[in-house]
């Protein structure tokens, strides 16, 4: 071994080697963990993204109460017939605008036509029946007061004075019976008159038709529908919210409202009324607990949400559709 190996291995460094030039020959796993820089730093960051998106969706979830279970909800008519008929027209289709008392659908009128002329027929002849029994009334009055000016001066018998009477009764009875079947007839007639106006259905509020059930020709039921309409001029949120949120919530609370079909827009509303009962109950199934196999499940209560006219977007004015899927954010502190 040469000599400088010698003085190398014994402990004395040589003097062509710098103290860094040592220290970077050191095995690097000798080094802590928190001192290597490679790991502290992405370790830190990371903590702090976690602790700051956990602190941002504590602030932003903290003060409300939110769900995805809520649509768009308004009035909404069902236009059905009152009477059996084939349908002659419709006067209107899905998506026109309607008006209340305009004539929507026509039916076949032509069978109560002629029961009209039928019961119009029947109301002059009781009216002609009245006006004979008037003048046999009138008639037996006179026979009457005459008989009993005789029977008093003994020119007739106690039996034809009896017999004259019982006509004059008999005469009263058949002109009540006439002037009954007068109003007899005039109430039919009312009530055909009556059918023949449910011939022309018509709308019973301003609104849009969103639907169709029937066509031209088509023979309809009683309480059949023929058209749905909704009333857009007064629109609604129903939110199904959880029956645990629900001691949080009070009346006139402010609501955010964001719409799947204008994303990035949010619309304000206000809690207008918190329904009294669960969903549950006017399913068409609804639940028996009282069966024996239950499964507690958290129920959902409908909370009807007016929204605040909206402002105008970059494309126009935000229509509005029922039907439409929201989420709602209601601030309860």
């Amino acid at each position: 071994m040469a000599p400088q190996d010698e003085k190398y291995h014994s402990g004395d460094k040589p003097s062509g080697l710098s103290n860094n030039m040592i220290e970077e020959e050191q095995d690097i796993d000798t080094v802590p963990l928190y001192k290597k820089a490679k790991v502290v730093i992405p370790l830190f960051l990371i903590v702090f993204g976690i602790a700051a998106i956990a602190w941002h969706y504590y602030i932003t979830h903290r003060d409300y109460v939110s769900t995805d279970d809520a649509t768009i909800d308004g009035n909404r008519v069902s236009i059905s017939t009152k009477i059996l008929g084939r349908i002659d027209s419709l006067r209107a289709d899905e998506g026109d605008s309607v008006y209340r008392g305009q004539v929507l659908v026509l039916l076949d009128d032509s069978d109560l036509k002629a029961q009209e002329a039928q019961a119009q027929a029947s109301l002059a002849l009781a009216r002609e029946n009245v006006v004979l029994a008037k003048v046999g009334l009138d008639r037996t009055q006179a026979d009457y007061e005459r008989a009993a000016t005789q029977f008093k001066s003994n020119v007739i018998t106690g039996e034809q004075w009896d017999h004259a009477r019982s006509e004059l009764e008999s005469a009263k009875a058949r002109a009540r019976i006439a002037n009954a079947q007068v109003r007899t007839a005039e109430a039919q007639l009312g009530v055909i008159e009556n059918q023949l106006g449910n011939t022309r259905i018509k709308a019973p509020m301003n609104g849009v038709i969103s639907k169709r059930w029937v066509l031209p020709g088509d023979v309809v039921q009683p309480g059949q529908a023929v058209f749905t309409i909704y009333d857009l001029s007064y629109i609604w949120v129903t939110a199904n919210l959880e029956e645990t949120h629900l001691s949080m919530i009070r009346l006139h609370d402010r609501v955010g409202i964001r719409v799947d079909a204008y994303p990035g827009q949010e619309l304000q509303g206000t809690v207008e009324q918190i329904g009294t009962n669960t969903a549950s109950l006017f399913s068409l199934i609804p639940p028996n607990n009282a069966a024996g196999n239950f499964t507690k499940i958290t129920q959902r209560v409908p909370v009807k949400i007016s929204i605040d006219p909206p402002p105008n977007s970059g494309t126009g004015d935000i229509r509005l559709l029922p039907g439409m899927s929201v989420e709602v954010k209601v601030k309860v502190r």
